[in-house]
């Protein structure tokens, strides 16, 4: 995320309340798009659907979510922030309810569309609106508030999922993850204050970014991350259930440890990115490839799928905001904050979109194993191209530091890790 300059700050008397609030709303939207994982086998038993069918309740709201979020920057440049948020807050609540509601797999298809345009919009919005309700000097803390609700949604969404649709239905996943977005709504109606617009993104604020082709090439590899993450993990819990061998229950439990560490993995490499942006994209991306191959070689055996979802939780904490990092860095601010976190968003949402699709089409016709074999061969390819590129970007000098200096209210200069929004 980009820290706003100090004017563009918006006064908040409760301002870690108010960030929280936001937060919330962040983490809602996670625990909708991806609580679909973890009641995946009953869905397709219920609604008599294949498994593969099935994940196409991840590909659609993340192919809406890559439309939404550039669309959304710009639509709602003028808008006030906190209407932008409640409104697309209250969004996610509406689509979990018809998701519920659905009496068939094609009306429950519609509804996740409508998630979609939450979650493009969310993520074009959120973070910079946080960031503009501290004072600058802890702007990258809110950020952290922000990210961490997402990293918690994360972890919760799927084994909470999988635990309530095996002892309810899969319906009560969703009215529940619905309840979540009500609650966040409340939450933000009594804590968020006005958030004017700061600026006007026009569609002319994209056009350095996309003809930089060092951005293009941080973006495949952003890609190819996130494709490998979602063709993996749409299908871990019958991955899990089917190869392994695991129960319900126990393929839960490691699951919610693979979460936890997505934790560790995201603090963690928060304080590894102060010190190195391309080492730690670099380590991250390496660990990533081998959880993935663990996964895809060991998936039989329990110890060895332990190790792997240790590795790849770890990695993938930290991956999104690393190589958001990576590219700001790159780019030496040259590119509009607004314009880089909607570009992101998506790419990482088209990113989801085929991950999941072309894993579920995989999974159709080779079967279950087939999605960590397909997540292996994704991230092997974008961990090369990254340190090719990172060797070619050093060896000419382009490779950016750490940090950048920006100059505080009071007119001193400080060292900060940029971040993008």
């Amino acid at each position: 995320m980009l820290s706003p300059p100090s004017d563009a700050h918006t006064k908040s008397r409760h301002p870690l309340i108010s960030v929280i609030a936001i937060a919330l709303g962040s983490f809602s939207v996670v625990v909708a798009e991806f609580v679909p994982v973890g009641a995946l086998p009953q869905i397709s038993a219920d609604l008599g659907v294949s498994e593969g069918t099935a994940g196409l309740l991840v590909t659609l709201p993340a192919v809406t979510g890559a439309i939404a979020a550039p669309a959304a920057t710009v639509l709602m440049r003028r808008l006030d922030r906190r209407l932008a948020i409640i409104g697309l807050t209250a969004l996610i609540a509406i689509s979990l309810g018809l998701t519920a509601a659905a009496p068939d797999f094609r009306t429950m298809l519609l509804s996740r569309l409508l998630l979609g345009i939450s979650i493009g919009g969310v993520w074009a919005t959120s973070v910079s609106a946080a960031a503009r309700l501290v004072p600058a000097r802890i702007v990258h803390t809110a950020s952290s508030v922000v990210f961490g609700a997402i990293a918690v949604g994360s972890v919760v969404s799927v084994p909470s999922s999988s635990l309530i649709a095996t002892h309810l239905n899969w319906q009560a996943t969703f009215i529940g993850a619905a309840a979540v977005a009500v609650i966040a709504v409340l939450v933000q109606v009594a804590a968020i204050p006005k958030i004017p617009a700061a600026g006007r993104v026009t569609m002319a604020d994209f056009r350095p970014l996309l003809r930089s082709l060092p951005a293009s090439i941080i973006l495949l590899v952003v890609f190819l991350s996130v494709f490998s993450q979602f063709s993996a993990y749409t299908f871990v819990m019958p991955y899990l259930q089917d190869v392994t061998s695991l129960s319900a229950g126990v393929a839960g439990g490691l699951l919610l440890g693979y979460g936890a560490l997505t934790i560790v993995g995201n603090f963690g490499g928060g304080a590894l990115l102060g010190r190195s942006v391309r080492g730690t994209v670099a380590i991250t991306l390496v660990l990533s490839v081998a959880g993935f191959l663990a996964l895809g070689l060991g998936g039989a055996v329990p110890a060895v799928v332990c190790v792997a979802l240790a590795l790849w939780g770890l990695s993938w904490g930290n991956l999104p905001v690393a190589e958001q990092h990576w590219l700001y860095t790159f780019g030496h601010g040259k590119f509009s904050a607004e314009a880089v976190n909607a570009s992101f968003t998506s790419v990482v949402q088209s990113a989801v979109a085929a991950g999941s699709l072309l894993s579920g089409m995989a999974v159709n016709s080779a079967g279950i194993r087939s999605s960590a074999i397909l997540a292996t061969v994704a991230s092997t390819i974008g961990c090369l191209l990254a340190l090719a590129f990172m060797t070619v970007a050093a060896r000419r000098g382009a490779e950016p530091e750490p940090g950048v200096t920006v100059a505080d209210a009071d007119g001193s200069k400080e060292k900060h890790v940029a971040t993008f929004d």
